[in-house]
């Protein structure tokens, strides 16, 4: 969920503690007594109009230097305590910006790597965890991290942990695209081990569960950095239901973003004959299958998911360099492969589960969703899920929306907009949503 950037306001709390600067010298002023002359000799000195209120005005000035100093002095100290986390505020909360300490980074391409942080005030019970500290409370979160030579924010979405990670201790590992004029991402891109960074959080998303109800099919499309999100809602998925089905649609720049093999990371260039029957040929998206051959940080990562939940995790990937992008068919293909359940009439009466309703909706609920409404017997909606850069999402389901101040879904648009008019029972058993 790399949501869009946030300024951060001039007077927030979270500027970052500064001190004031030194004050400038004030001009000297003219010293009577050093030019004085024998009172027998002195002649009357002519001064220019305004001389002696200039006089006045400047010892007024000098006298009001140290007024000045202790109002700034005040000022100082006021913004340091305002951008300085109290005690209660030290650990990851929704109002202020924490710091955290990069302890690892793994570069997967030239512009992308995940990096893990640590909390520099542990928290052994943070608020993302279930209250027996097993698993995270919300199927899909995330956090803000703060831009501070620019005062932006934006959202990151958490990789879900690894096996035997230690969860109390409130670390996080997130991944990360280098993109150029990105000035968050371009920030976080020249930071390694051992810097720091504030985040501020948690954020909630979708409540999945209440969308699928009783149904248990989710197709993710997610275009680069977006499988963060993916991944997060898998888990979520099929931890929840032995009978749950995941269909990981990843579109990605090259093959190493998956495998880093040395055939893959240096590759002669083809001949152009070769493009041009690429073009021909129209490639398609290749399955991932378990064993992953020198898998990426990232592709260890789906390996071991697939290892752990069988053929009930289905992953293809499409990649740009090979020419292998998804298109309207590998979606309609993906849908119906689907064991879902047709939905009971009647059930796009429920908010959770109606399409229109989430047009003006945020990705965001930190309330959960609004409370079902269907009848007993309604079976929820399968859910195609759309995460990535602004044009990939707006390519594949159509564009979100700003509405007064905030990111709304938005209409069903681009490639699912079309397979809603094409299909009445996917337009009526699956529901879109976009991160």
């Amino acid at each position: 969920m790399n949501g869009p950037r946030r300024m951060i306001g001039a007077c927030g709390r979270n500027l970052g503690s500064g001190s004031a600067a030194p004050l400038a010298h004030p001009p000297s002023i003219p010293s009577i007594a050093s030019s004085a002359r024998p009172l027998s000799t002195q002649k009357p000195i002519k001064r220019p109009n305004g001389y002696q209120t200039g006089i006045k005005n400047q010892l007024h000035a000098r006298a009001a230097r140290p007024a000045l100093a202790a109002i700034l002095l005040i000022a100082g100290g006021t913004v340091y305590y305002l951008t300085t986390p109290s005690s209660q505020e030290k650990v990851l909360n929704q109002d202020t910006f924490v710091p955290y300490t990069i302890t690892a980074r793994d570069d997967i391409s030239a512009t992308s790597f995940i990096f893990t942080v640590a909390p520099q005030h542990p928290n052994p019970n943070p608020r993302y965890l279930t209250a027996d500290r097993a698993r995270w409370r919300y199927p899909l979160w995330s956090v803000e991290f703060k831009q501070p030579e620019v005062q932006i924010a934006r959202n990151y979405t958490p990789l879900p942990p690894l096996e035997g990670e230690r969860l109390e201790d409130g670390k996080l590992r997130f991944y990360v695209r280098s993109i150029p004029g990105g000035e968050m991402s371009t920030y976080l891109g020249r930071l390694g081990v051992g810097r720091e960074v504030w985040l501020r959080g948690t954020h909630p998303g979708f409540d999945v569960a209440a969308r699928l109800g009783s149904q248990r099919n989710v197709v993710f499309l997610a275009g680069g950095t977006g499988v963060a999100p993916a991944v997060q809602v898998a888990r979520a998925v099929l931890d929840s239901h032995a009978d749950s089905s995941f269909t990981l649609l990843w579109a990605i720049r090259s093959r190493e973003e998956l495998q880093q093999a040395p055939d893959v990371l240096v590759r002669p260039e083809p001949p152009s004959w070769w493009n041009w029957f690429q073009r021909r040929s129209r490639p398609q998206p290749s399955e991932v299958e378990h064993p992953i051959a020198a898998a990426s940080p990232l592709g260890r990562e789906l390996d071991e998911m697939k290892a752990r939940y069988g053929s009930r995790l289905r992953i293809r990937v499409g990649i740009d360099d090979e020419s292998s992008q998804f298109r309207a068919s590998h979606i309609a293909t993906a849908i119906q492969r689907a064991d879902a359940a047709p939905t009971t009439p009647g059930a796009t009466d429920c908010q959770p589960h109606n399409q229109k309703f989430h047009a003006p909706a945020s990705e965001f609920e930190p309330s959960g969703a609004r409370p079902c409404t269907c009848r007993a017997e309604s079976r929820g909606k399968n859910l195609l899920m759309v995460s990535g850069p602004e044009g990939f999402i707006s390519h594949y389901a159509g564009p979100k929306v700003w509405l007064g101040g905030v990111e709304t879904q938005g209409a069903v648009g681009g490639v699912a907009g079309e397979l809603r008019r094409r299909n009445s029972t996917f337009a009526a058993d699956w529901l879109v949503l976009k991160l």
